[in-house]
């Protein structure tokens, strides 16, 4: 997608969420979808993060305590000063309850910190880092979206089951290849097995074609791969050109993949690859009627932060109806005590860990796929309650 194309689309999105609703200040319960509109991240969120965050609105029926849902949206670029920038201004002037998504897990965490000196609430339905229910958590907030924690944990979890034992880390050089190795080394050892080697790759690399051959003569059971939208893309693609994939010989892992990433570089070149998601649109009868209805308007199937945001939202305005108000302890107090999310349960512990089970896929070869979008083959379920880590109430008080 250009960037022409997606601000046209961001623009429709943001004309249709100001059409539906109005403005009328404290007089609506107002949210703020804060994303990334035009730079790198937003073929995974941006303007597919705004619709859904107003699907969730329209399908509660756009009232809540006899007030209209008011959805906003701003473009932070993927940069966290902007982010904070933006999230002070709606929180102080624009009358702002809720703000969503966030991909930028520095922003994410100074905008809890802003939610709980100014009595407001946050949802981390995008933001990845686990510091949002450690040193960060907060009576006004819940991390809705899995963290690099349950990205690490999970895939090395269920590849176990699946005779993994040695494994090949490939990771950008950044915070998040860091926390992914710093979660998933622990959780490889604790299950029996090994890393033979870990490399970190600088950014902006385009040539992965040392690191997979140095994979590939490692002779490690898995090849775990941090990379994120264009750099996994090429590193797959890479991937296919010494024979890694499609093989039995050795696993190709990716610990952070959107349904979007498949579809961009198709099934000849994705098939064979290993992944965990927390949502995938066939996944049951309400994941398909949501989809169903975003690909309506948006053209293409949502991606799990998609499903975060719709989900996340759908939860917290429900809270308030059952709450009887839209103060942000209680309503957060009332998200606590759990639910459903897509039909499946859902619970949240004391420090604003939402847990749901999550499942392990392999990407399917084109003589498998039955019709468009049907790109994954589920392999087993991953238990919410393996996927993290306990609730530390050292760094939490919220723990204890």
């Amino acid at each position: 997608m250009t960037r022409l194309r997606t601000a046209c689309i961001a623009a429709g999105v943001g004309l249709l969420v100001q059409l539906s609703v109005a403005h009328a200040g404290e007089k609506s319960v107002k949210i703020g979808v804060l994303t990334d509109l035009t730079s790198f991240a937003s073929g995974a969120m941006g303007p597919g993060s705004v619709l859904a965050t107003q699907l969730a609105a329209e399908h509660f029926g756009g009232k809540v305590l006899g007030k209209p849902i008011e959805v906003i949206s701003a473009d932070m670029q993927s940069k966290p000063d902007l982010a904070v920038q933006i999230a002070r201004r709606w929180y102080d002037t624009e009358n702002v309850d809720v703000i969503v998504d966030v991909p930028a897990s520095a922003g994410a965490i100074a905008i809890q910190g802003m939610a709980t000196e100014k009595n407001k609430t946050f949802l981390g339905t995008v933001a990845a880092t686990p510091e949002l229910t450690l040193k960060a958590c907060s009576p006004n907030a819940l991390h809705w979206v899995v963290s690099t924690t349950g990205l690490a944990r999970g895939p090395v979890m269920a590849l176990s089951a699946e005779s993994a034992k040695s494994w090949f880390l490939l990771m950008p050089d950044y915070q998040l290849g860091r926390d992914l190795v710093a979660q998933a080394t622990p959780m490889i050892k604790e299950l029996g097995g090994k890393i033979v080697e870990t490399v970190y790759y600088p950014t902006g690399t385009t040539d992965y074609a040392q690191y997979l051959l140095r994979a590939q003569a490692s002779g490690a059971d898995v090849i775990g791969t941090g990379g994120v939208g264009l750099e996994l893309s090429t590193q797959i693609k890479q991937a296919v050109e010494f024979g890694i994939l499609p093989s039995s010989k050795q696993k190709l892992a990716a610990f952070v993949l959107n349904i979007s990433d498949v579809h961009a570089v198709g099934l000849q070149t994705m098939q064979g690859l290993w992944l965990m998601q927390e949502f995938y649109w066939d996944q049951n009868d309400e994941t398909r009627k949501f989809s169903k209805d975003f690909f309506a308007r948006f053209g293409k199937m949502p991606n799990f932060t998609h499903a975060s945001d719709y989900s996340g939202t759908l939860a917290y305005l429900k809270a308030v109806e059952a709450a009887g108000t839209d103060d942000p302890k209680t309503v957060i107090a009332k998200m606590k005590e759990g639910g459903m999310r897509f039909g499946m349960s859902i619970k949240i512990r004391p420090d604003g860990r939402a847990l749901a089970d999550s499942t392990l896929y392999q990407v399917k070869s084109p003589a498998e796929s039955k019709a468009p979008w049907d790109y994954l083959r589920k392999v087993s379920d991953i238990p919410a309650d393996k996927l993290y880590l306990p609730p530390d109430p050292t760094l939490c008080l919220l723990a204890k």
